[in-house]
Formats: structure tokens, C-alpha cells, sequence
């Protein structure tokens, strides 16, 4: 008597694997609560942040008893961008609320387009060599010094001579946001690496697979969680190291906004142009906290180790 093995309950008859129709539906619809509920979390997250921030803002002013003149509050900030009569001393009398809106916006897209090159540049860099640190142990103990170095010298002490080095312009200001990068990034990255399964590892070696293949197969999959951690470390940081090239190197980009701003005593465009980095950056670390949600949410936590 011949035995019959019974498909399981949902497979497709026929179905090789017995993998019923509904397991992908139910993998996505899965997947989509996830990127759905970490949206959410991270709307929350940003609408809280605003509320501190905001509070904390309006209680330093009224601690330090700071002067109207200088410190200006979230509805001068308001009025200044958007007000056609603000309050005497809220924005220049030469300056409509049009200007200030065109001016603020121009210098946003410049810093967030030297701030993505420099983004771009450092975290690539940073992958590479950590990559380097993990196929040649030597290359480590060379280049780890240089890194220190970087890390331990003020970027307000290193932006100057970067800009006498390379110049005035997009490449110096890329350069000083892919330095403020470099070192988290490296340091997240290398340890994502050299967290991959030992067992992975050996079933790579055993199979006569090179350190190479270990890394594409095995220990880049298992990096991925510290990877997009050094990404949302990263964003802010080039926001940041774009903003001080700018100051140092002229009037382009919200820094050299602020420096203009400064020099005119227009000192609640110096609080709206905080205001607009301050936003800026929490935007693009919550699209990256989403991004990395969906990546992972894809190849799963666990990626690489399996």
C-alpha cells in the first residue's frame, strides 16, 4: 500500500513547496503594519520634539531674561516669515515677508545640497575603509590613527585650514560635512562587520569561499542595522559641518545667512534660520529612521546571520 502524503492545510495543489497563496499576502499586509506603526512612532516622535524644543526655548528667553532685541520667540520667528505687518523690530523694514521666505528657502536647498554631498561622500568613504579594516587587519592599525586625529580636532579649529586647502566653494564645504561623517560612521560601520555570525562565517569558509565573499554574503547583511544607525548619526552632523563651512567661507546656505544676519543685527532671521535648520534635521533623521525601518522590516533583523 502506497502512503499518501497530505499537501499542508493552504498549499496550492501542485505547489512543490506547499506554500499556500495567502503566505505572501499575509508576509506583506505583515510587513506593511510595520513601516505603518514606525510612521506613525515617528510622527509622534517628531510632534513631541517640536512641543520640547519650544518649551525649552520660551523658558531659557525668560530665564536668562534675555533682551527682545536679541532673543526672539516662536511668534517673532512666525511673524517674520510670514507676517505682511509684523511687530516694530521683527524684521527689517526694506525686507517683505516674501523676501524673507525666498531668502530662507534658497539658503536651505544650498546647505541641503553641500550637506548631501558631503552625506554622500563621508559615508561612503567610511564604508570602504571600514570594509578595508575588516579584509586586512594592517590597514586598521595605519589608518585608525588618522581618524583619531580627525575626530579629536575641533571642526572649528579643521574647517579653516580645509577651506585654505581645497578652496572656497561646494568642494570645501562638501569636504568639512564629509569629515564630521567619517569617524561615527567608521566607528558604527566597522562594528556592524565584525558582528556577523562566526557560523555564517565558517559555513563561507568551509565552502572554500574567500574573506570577499564573506564580506558581500555574511557581514555586510549583518551590518545593516549599525549602518543606518551611523546614517541617522550622520544627517544632522552634515547639516551641521555644511552650516559652518558656509559661515566660514561667505554668504552662501543658511551659514552664510547667519553670518549676513549677524553683521545687519536682523537677529530674529538668525532665530528663523535656526528655527528652519533645527526642522530640517529632524526631518531627515525621521526619514531615515523610516528608511531604515523598511530595509529591515525587508531583509529582516536577523539578516546575514542566518
Amino acid at each position: 500500500m502506497t502512503a499518501t502524503i497530505a499537501p499542508p492545510t493552504g498549499a496550492r495543489p501542485g505547489d512543490p513547496n506547499g506554500v499556500a497563496d495567502g503566505d505572501g499576502a499575509r508576509g506583506g499586509a505583515s510587513f506593511a503594519r510595520v513601516v505603518a506603526r514606525r510612521v506613525g512612532s515617528t510622527l509622534l516622535t517628531i510632534a513631541v520634539s517640536l512641543v520640547v524644543l519650544t518649551a525649552i526655548w520660551l523658558g531659557v528667553l525668560k530665564y536668562f531674561d534675555v533682551s527682545k532685541f536679541v532673543g526672539k520667540g516662536p511668534s517673532d520667528v512666525w511673524d517674520y516669515l510670514f507676517s505682511d505687518t509684523p511687530k516694530i523690530g521683527v524684521r527689517p523694514s526694506t525686507m517683505s515677508a516674501a523676501l524673507a521666505r525666498s531668502q530662507a528657502l534658497d539658503g536651505l536647498w544650498k546647505t541641503l545640497g553641500d550637506a548631501g554631498i558631503g552625506f554622500v561622500v563621508g559615508l561612503g568613504f567610511a564604508t570602504i575603509v571600514a570594509a578595508l579594516f575588516v579584509l586586512f587587519r594592517p590597514f586598521e592599525f595605519a589608518f585608525m590613527p588618522i581618524a583619531m586625529l580627525l575626530r579629536s580636532v575641533p571642526l572649528v579649529a579643521m574647517a579653516p585650514v580645509i577651506l585654505l586647502i581645497v578652496g572656497h566653494g561646494t568642494g570645501a564645504i562638501a569636504a568639512i560635512g564629509a569629515v564630521v561623517v567619517l569617524f561615527p560612521a567608521l566607528v558604527n560601520i566597522v562594528l556592524g562587520l565584525r558582528s556577523a555570525s562566526p557560523q555564517a562565517l565558517d559555513l563561507i569558509r568551509v565552502n572554500g569561499g574567500s574573506e570577499r565573499v564573506a564580506l558581500l554574503k555574511v557581514r555586510l547583511p549583518s551590518a545593516l542595522p549599525n549602518f543606518f544607525a551611523a546614517v541617522r548619526i550622520s544627517v544632522p552632523g552634515a547639516v551641521v559641518g555644511a552650516m559652518l563651512a558656509e559661515w566660514l567661507s561667505g554668504f552662501d546656505g543658511l551659514g552664510g545667512l547667519l553670518n549676513n544676519y549677524k553683521g545687519v543685527a536682523n537677529y530674529t532671521g538668525v532665530w528663523a534660520i535656526v528655527v528652519i535648520s533645527v526642522l530640517a534635521s529632524i526631518l531627515l533623521y525621521s526619514i531615515a529612521v523610516i528608511l531604515e525601518t523598511v530595509v529591515l522590516a525587508k531583509w529582516g533583523p536577523d539578516a546575514g546571520k542566518r
